[in-house]
């Protein structure tokens, strides 16, 4: 292969803006990352022609476009204005998911009677979540602040948990605030007890005050029995109570265990009734009675 002259490996490289460098002596594609013939301006079209030049120039450009797209999403996220902190706070106070936004009926009603541009959820997800999470949390220890409190964990069917906490006034009921939810591996007194703990460390970042937590609140499951008791070491002045209509039911299945023929009475009423709406309707026109919607039917 001859030897090109430096002069022409130049030209090509000012003619071919961004593809190409030289070192002086060889020719090389910055897209394909491979030395090109330039013998010949022929061979150096050619290879621009080529589908793997083209499918490399497609690369860098998608990849341009996406630094482009997170520059201009962190510019956006960068301008915060009140508007978009008060919308996504009204719609998280009101239960509202942030991706109704992505709705058009909703985003048209909310800018033609606010006049102001609809940010995505991305932009509120993103930009005002965290900074309203940080608000409410510093508003909820400046409330309880020095002030004695009573802690409650529920546990949902989804192993999703609930850290409610309230303040223990001497006039007044208190104020009561969900200090924490996190969804659980697995539902057992270690668990909750980590989960407690975690909570008050939200609460107290800079020390648990272990001595105003009086009362912790819960059903009476075998395994939060079990959680109040590892509470309690920990927390010396802890009182475990457990919720009195859990208490009622548990006393209620024991009855139930007690008099099991009785319970098969019940239970043989509900089987006939349970998917059959007309006998409800004929059964409570003849007695006049109420008696079967005490059995859940």
């Amino acid at each position: 292969m001859p030897k090109v002259q430096k002069s022409k490996l130049q030209s090509y490289v000012s003619e071919f803006k961004d593809t190409f460098s030289s070192d002086g002596s060889v020719l090389f594609c910055k897209f394909c990352e491979i030395k090109v013939g330039s013998d010949k301006r022929f061979n150096v079209v050619q290879h621009l022609r080529t589908d793997k030049h083209n499918r490399a120039v497609k690369r860098e450009e998608n990849k341009i476009n996406k630094v482009n797209q997170q520059f201009v999403l962190n510019t956006n996220l960068g301008k915060k204005n009140n508007f978009n902190k008060d919308l996504c706070k009204a719609l998280l106070s009101s239960n509202i998911p942030l991706n109704k936004l992505s709705n058009n009926e909703f985003k048209w009603f909310l800018e033609k009677y606010t006049n102001e541009d609809i940010p995505s959820e991305t932009t509120l997800r993103k930009g005002y979540v965290d900074d309203i999470y940080q608000e409410t949390i510093l508003k909820i220890r400046a409330i309880v602040n020095e002030k004695r409190i009573w802690v409650s964990i529920d546990v949902s069917g989804r192993f999703v948990a609930n850290v409610i906490i309230g303040t223990l006034e001497i006039d007044n009921a208190g104020q009561i605030f969900l200090l924490h939810s996190e969804e659980l591996d697995k539902t057992n007194h270690s668990t909750i007890f980590k989960l407690f703990d975690k909570a008050m460390g939200i609460l107290w970042p800079e020390g648990v005050e272990h001595d105003n937590v009086l009362l912790f609140v819960s059903d009476a499951a075998p395994y939060m029995i079990k959680a109040g008791k590892a509470i309690q070491t920990l927390y010396s002045k802890v009182i475990h109570i457990t919720c009195i209509a859990h208490a009622f039911h548990r006393l209620a299945e024991k009855v139930r265990d007690e008099f099991s023929e009785v319970d098969k009475v019940l239970s043989s009423v509900k089987k006939v009734f349970r998917k059959s709406p007309s006998r409800i309707k004929t059964f409570l026109n003849m007695t006049k009675t109420r008696f079967l919607y005490h059995l859940n039917l």
